[in-house]
């Protein structure tokens, strides 16, 4: 499948890059990009979808959050949906950022 950001998701990489520099961390926004890219991109959506659902408001109904690790980090949750062919990621959040 093919993998779309969204300009929400994108934001939300440059928050949480800004959130860690707060905190003195380094930047991990282009990391975790490619990483969640991969993921979606070796899943075989014919067998299993990942993830659950999840209502966000003002957000689309059929959103699916599924949970990445990086390293040794808690794991990033990142909201998706699946349209058409294609995975439209919309929100990346790392466990200890504000809620939404």
């Amino acid at each position: 499948m093919r993998v779309q950001w969204r300009s929400s998701a994108i934001k939300s990489l440059l928050e949480l890059d800004n959130w860690r520099a707060s905190l003195e961390l380094p930047s991990i926004a282009g990391y975790l990009k490619n990483t969640i890219h991969s993921y979606f991109e070796q899943q075989d959506f014919s067998v299993y979808i990942p993830g659950r659902h999840v209502l966000i408001r003002n957000l689309p109904v059929d959103l699916r959050m599924v949970l990445i690790s990086v390293g040794k980090s808690d794991p990033y949750k990142v909201f998706y949906r699946i349209v058409d062919n294609s995975i439209e990621i919309f929100l990346i959040r790392h466990p200890n950022q504000r809620p939404l």
